[in-house]
């Protein structure tokens, strides 16, 4: 485990749950219409994309935290949900460039992948033990429970969502300097046995 990464891990969950909840506040203040026609429309997917930045490097940290402890399966789950949120980020800076939505069909694609991911990846982490339980069941529960909230309460709700769910994160990423040693790995572990 590299304790640098899982502590920039950690920051950067802090600061991705930070700008989600920005963007909540930006867009309950400035609802963004659906053709980009003011500096608040562009500032909110400014701020998106630093909180999907900072939900990256998050990932990045868990994993190096945790991929000695869980698994094929975990690291197919943080490779997915990385891989699903840089699709987001992508389909989020060509909204951006082109003043209105873009490549729909992408969006969708990251969207599956940040569902499989997030639910391999948590499910993982609750295997691993490395992190407060809460935390896999957050990334289990997460990306549907915004889905689900930002159709029948509210548009917003989903960052809502992410903000907890990346913030607490990090949190507890970057609770854990000190006190976590450098955990062996199976392999390491099969070597000291035999």
């Amino acid at each position: 485990m590299s304790s640098a990464i899982v502590r920039w891990g950690g920051l950067a969950g802090v600061v991705a749950g930070v700008m989600f909840v920005l963007a909540v506040i930006l867009i309950l203040i400035a609802p963004p219409q659906r053709a980009f026609s003011s500096f608040s429309d562009y500032l909110i997917e400014i701020i998106l994309i630093v909180a999907f930045a900072g939900t990256l490097i998050t990932i990045a940290g868990l994993h190096a935290l945790q991929s000695g402890r869980y698994g094929r399966l975990g690291a197919a789950g943080s490779l997915i949900a990385f891989i699903g949120y840089a699709l987001i980020i992508m389909v989020t800076a060509a909204t951006m460039l082109t003043g209105g939505e873009a490549l729909h069909n992408v969006r969708l694609v990251g969207g599956l992948a940040v569902l499989i991911g997030s639910i391999l990846l948590g499910a993982m982490t609750l295997r691993a033990q490395l992190l407060p339980w809460w935390c896999g069941v957050l990334l289990i529960i997460g990306f549907p429970l915004g889905d689900v909230l930002d159709e029948i309460v509210a548009r917003g709700s989903e960052a809502i969502v992410f903000g907890i769910l990346w913030g607490l994160v990090g949190y507890a990423l970057l609770s854990l300097r000190g006190t976590v040693a450098v955990q062996p790995s199976r392999v390491d572990r099969t070597v000291e046995n035999h």
